[in-house]
């Protein structure tokens, strides 16, 4: 009876001190020096074929964003009512552009600088879901734009016609998906 007591208690005592180290495992970088945390992020985010560049500040964790947020679907307490297939349509019409900061919680995508014919133009791109529905006064989008001249960037401002242009697009193939959903 002693034995099997002693036993009992010392597998106990085993058991409760190997869980305890698979959580300092997930947060202890290893040689690469990528905690579990970074690695499974980059993971989902691959599969997800989000494109950051690896210097961003969001891999980090830096910022007012970061990569955790995005995977986050109505799990904290703090988020705001964001139109999911709003946001993937957003997040899909821009995926040729690098995202600075991605948050679902709130609804706001940032691209980084995109560069095309050249090199000579750039722009950035910022969105935000404002609630649920899918009407006009739901989605925000602003475009600036620089060009390139004697080795500067120069601000050209915001492009108010093709943002819009970009809003049609998202809330267009939105509510076609939601349509779709429906039947």
């Amino acid at each position: 009876m002693t034995k099997n007591l002693i036993f009992s208690i010392f597998l106990s005592l085993l058991l409760i001190s190997c869980s305890g180290n698979s959580i300092l495992e997930s947060t202890i970088p290893d040689d690469t020096g990528k905690s579990e945390k970074q690695k499974s992020m980059e993971r989902k985010l691959e599969k997800r074929d989000v494109r950051l560049p690896k210097d961003s500040p969001l891999w980090q964790g830096q910022g007012i964003f970061d990569t955790e947020g995005f995977f986050d679907f109505g799990n904290s307490g703090d988020s705001y009512a964001v139109n999911s297939i709003l946001f993937s349509v957003a997040l899909e019409k821009i995926e040729f552009m690098p995202l600075a900061s991605v948050d679902t919680n709130s609804g706001i995508i940032v691209t980084d600088w995109y560069s095309f014919d050249g090199g000579i133009t750039r722009i950035k791109i910022n969105i935000r879901i404002i609630d649920e529905e899918m009407s006009d006064e739901s989605l925000s989008v602003s475009l600036f734009k620089q060009t390139f001249e004697n080795n500067l960037w120069v601000d050209q401002g915001m492009d108010k016609e093709q943002a819009m242009k970009i809003k049609n697009s998202i809330l267009t193939s939105a509510r076609d998906l939601k349509i779709a959903s429906e039947l």
